[in-house]
């Protein structure tokens, strides 16, 4: 007869772990369930990997230690406690969870391992590997991770991913092995600057083959068939490891009778604030509802033991709570409540969704009047409308009033650019203010979140800036049949002569255009940011008109698509709509006429669009012409900073006389700003991007940065730490900085504690570099082509394109 036990708790990472020991502590009947190494979260993860102790703010309780280390010197520590605390563990690998009557039974395939009276799922999503998802990615040779490289010596082995642990691994493996790398794309985006590196020095000295831009078609014994941009290869391979990420186990979850709360495959299982699950009696914990950092894990491990012992517990982040509720009077538990119960668009979050939402957001209270924030500002973060309303004020005079239950902020959340409108408070408002990573969040792995934002984005984008003057009930027509379509970056929309038959609204990232010459060949002509329609000027009457130009995706982009039967429809039923749209129309086909662009100001806009800049605020700029190579730039930058420069001269690219460096853009839509756990880097008033002293060093800003600008640099406190012209000189001696303290995140932040500005640009003696906006860098070439159509390369003046002085410069050109 299988044992019974009061609490049978599923899996020994974080999270088990913390609830085995709280229950061996309390003297609770318990039995913790692994089938493979205790704190296999950990234990997967590379030898000697730095473990780190996030979120910093959030208190720690519970019996399990855990600080920042090591990986072998965090598996010590919790080994330890699970021995010191007198843990009754089972190896098992659980197939079943079913609950006959008041009773769970736990079974490993037909075999029967215990029963419980409660259980504690805290298994995590680490052992369900995403799968290539090709023939063969079942055989025994094909594995997800890499714990030890000297396992392997002599062996022909694909690494198959573009991130840290790809890189890693293919590193350390290329010392013993023959290795190849397998990337989707031919850059590594989201790798940290130095793995970047040192797997493309790898590569070029042909330590590591490469295949870019490609994928795995099939696996068979001892070989592997890869589909590349020159054809299908099948080549020899001993050993695959695809580090693809992981999957939540969700068939066996349901299997278990727990409910998800939508079809999409990143939702997750709903929970209460005791984070039992649908099932009474079943709790979940950890990566399974979303919370998969080992602090946060730990914290619920401890705080299920003691609901299910009946003991009032305050949750950890208890505290972190009520500062976030502090602009409220009265309790703070009523007054989450209180906010829940007022903002439908969060109906579906679990409850440690809902309070982690919080503990993100700032509440305010505002009387009328009160300015929320101003069009074109930075800002990016989302408000919802707790009590009281405001009032969205377009450009054109109207105003849309948002209620009680309501939200808005979602234009800029979606498309990381500038404020569309002002918004200010209409009668006394109590606002939600929500960091655009929490929501993102949210929208990834809530469906009703997603639904309901895109809608609402798609609504006012129509009636704010697309078609002001349509009725309401055309827009809301509009916004329920038409269609959202991503393209990856290259990725073309339409192309020249194509029949029109689509509207297209880029709602994140932006667009290319181009056209043909007499020769055939596509010349750049502009580029079309977010919040902007492209493909109107065939779609004006009911006849099937060409498109007059090729349309192609700059970077990654998201676009609503309005069928062309729609359009005319709008334009029918809205008179002053189609007077906009025929006027807009006529002066774009005069400017097509008038604007045609020669090879080689195309030339120079493809190249400046390559890139990035066009995500841009304001870019660093060289001109090539001027520039006399004395590194005086990387000098004051480093003199600013510590000793380490923000920027690098010669590692940029260049195109004719333009000379991009490797600098901060200050984009519009950070995506280094997406995944920064203590919010570290924000965006001031004026857009530039700046790293708060909050910086934790995790590198994640590092990985998401596209343009490979930022670095880690080291605390150094016997550095200088000031702007010096004598050490710039070589007059004064500096002192040598070195790799000692704690990492941290550096990156430009045009010098924004020296009133006369970027250090960079000050010291430049032949005015050569300039910090330029892109959108009159391309006016700029626009005048010069116009100006200069029948010269092999056109005469390019430069005065007037900073966004910022430059009192070195003289009107240069190139």
């Amino acid at each position: 007869m299988a044992q019974q036990f009061e609490i049978a708790i599923i899996g020994a990472g974080p999270a088990g772990l913390s609830a085995a020991t709280n229950a061996a502590v309390r003297g609770i009947s318990h039995v913790l369930i692994e089938r493979r190494e205790i704190g296999n979260t950990v234990f997967d993860y590379q030898k000697k990997k730095l473990v780190m102790a996030e979120p910093g703010k959030l208190p720690l309780r519970g019996h399990v230690p855990f600080k920042a280390g090591s990986r072998e010197e965090v598996l010590a520590g919790w080994i330890n406690a699970v021995s010191e605390k007198g843990v009754n563990v089972i190896r098992s690998e659980v197939s079943a969870i079913k609950k006959v009557g008041d009773i769970f039974e736990i079974s490993a395939g037909k075999e029967l391992v215990c029963t419980a009276k409660f259980v504690v799922l805290s298994i995590g999503v680490q052992g369900s590997p995403r799968k290539l998802g090709v023939p063969g990615d079942d055989l025994p040779h094909v594995a997800a991770t890499l714990t030890d490289p000297a396992d392997f010596s002599g062996r022909k082995i694909l690494v198959v991913g573009a991130g840290d642990a790809a890189i890693e691994n293919a590193l350390a493996l290329a010392e013993n092995n023959s290795v190849s790398l397998l990337n989707r794309t031919d850059d590594f985006p989201r790798a940290k600057e130095a793995n970047a590196a040192k797997i493309m020095d790898a590569i070029n000295a042909k330590k590591i083959k490469m295949y870019g831009n490609s994928e795995t078609l099939g696996v068979e014994p001892g070989f592997v068939t890869i589909q590349t941009p020159d054809g299908n290869v099948r080549a020899e391979c001993d050993h695959i490891i695809a580090r693809l990420g992981c999957i939540l186990p969700r068939k066996f979850l349901e299997g278990c009778g727990i409910a998800f709360p939508n079809t999409n495959p990143d939702s997750v299982p709903v929970v209460n604030s005791r984070y039992e699950s649908n099932v009474p009696g079943l709790f979940i914990l950890g990566a399974l509802i979303g919370y998969p950092l080992i602090k946060q894990a730990m914290n619920q491990g401890f705080e299920v033991i003691e609901h299910i012992a009946g003991n009032p517990v305050e949750p950890a982040d208890q505290s972190l709570l009520a500062e976030s509720l502090k602009a409220l009077p009265g309790d703070t538990n009523e007054n989450l409540s209180f906010i829940r119960g007022k903002i439908p668009l969060f109906a579906e979050l679990s409850d440690p969704q809902f309070r982690e939402l919080i503990i993100d957001s700032t509440v305010w209270v505002h009387k009328p009047g009160a300015l929320v924030f101003e069009r074109n500002d930075y800002t990016d973060t989302f408000f919802s409308v707790v009590a009281g309303s405001v009032g969205i004020e377009l450009p054109g005079g109207h105003t849309i009033t948002v209620t009680a239950g309501n939200y808005f902020g979602e234009m800029g959340l979606i498309s990381g650019r500038r404020r569309a409108a002002t918004v200010r408070v209409s009668a006394d408002a109590v606002l939600l203010e929500s960091p655009r990573k929490q929501i993102l969040k949210l929208i990834a792995s809530v469906a009703s979140v997603k639904l309901q934002l895109d809608q609402t984005f798609l609504r006012r984008a129509l009636e704010s800036s697309i078609f002001p003057e349509a009725s309401p009930t055309f827009l809301d027509e509009l916004a329920q049949k038409a269609k959202f379509k991503s393209y990856k970056k290259g990725e073309v929309l339409f192309k020249e002569g194509d029949p029109g038959d689509v509207l297209y609204l880029v709602r994140k990232g932006s667009v290319k255009i181009s056209r043909r010459n007499k020769e055939g060949t596509d010349i750049a002509q502009t580029y079309i940011p977010a919040g902007h329609v492209v493909g109107e000027m065939a779609l004006m009457s009911t006849a099937i008109k060409s498109r007059s130009a090729t349309v192609s995706a700059l970077v990654p982009t998201e676009t609503v698509l309005i069928e062309k039967i729609d359009f005319l429809n709008l334009l029918e039923h809205n008179p002053r709509v189609r007077e906009r749209m025929q006027s807009l129309t006529r002066a774009r086909e005069v400017e097509n006429i008038t604007t045609q662009r020669t090879d080689s100001a195309g030339s120079v806009l493809d190249f400046i669009m390559s890139q990035g800049v066009t995500d841009a605020d304001n870019f660093l700029m060289i001109n090539s012409d001027l520039c006399i190579g004395c590194d005086n730039c990387e000098e004051a930058c480093a003199a600013t900073h510590q000793g380490y420069s923000r920027l690098d001269r010669k590692g940029g690219k260049s195109f004719a006389s333009i000379q991009v460096p490797i600098s901060c853009r200050h984009c519009e839509n950070p995506l280094c700003m997406i995944d920064c756990p203590p919010d570290a880097l924000t965006r001031q008033p004026n857009g530039e991007v700046v790293i708060r002293d909050s910086c934790i060093g995790c590198g994640n800003c590092v990985r998401n940065c596209p343009y490979g600008v930022i670095q880690m640099v080291y605390d150094n406190p016997g550095a200088d730490t000031g702007f010096s012209l004598l050490g710039m000189l070589g007059l004064k001696k500096q002192k040598k900085k070195d790799k000692k303290g704690h990492a941290k995140a550096g990156k430009c932040d045009m010098c924004s504690t020296l009133p006369g500005g970027p250090a960079c640009v000050r010291s430049c003696p032949t005015g050569a570099a300039m910090r330029v906006n892109p959108s009159q860098l391309l006016r700029i070439i626009s005048n010069a082509d116009q100006m200069n159509a029948n010269q092999a390369k056109p005469a390019i003046n430069f005065q007037g394109a900073n966004g910022l002085s430059n009192s070195s410069s003289n009107g240069a050109k190139l």
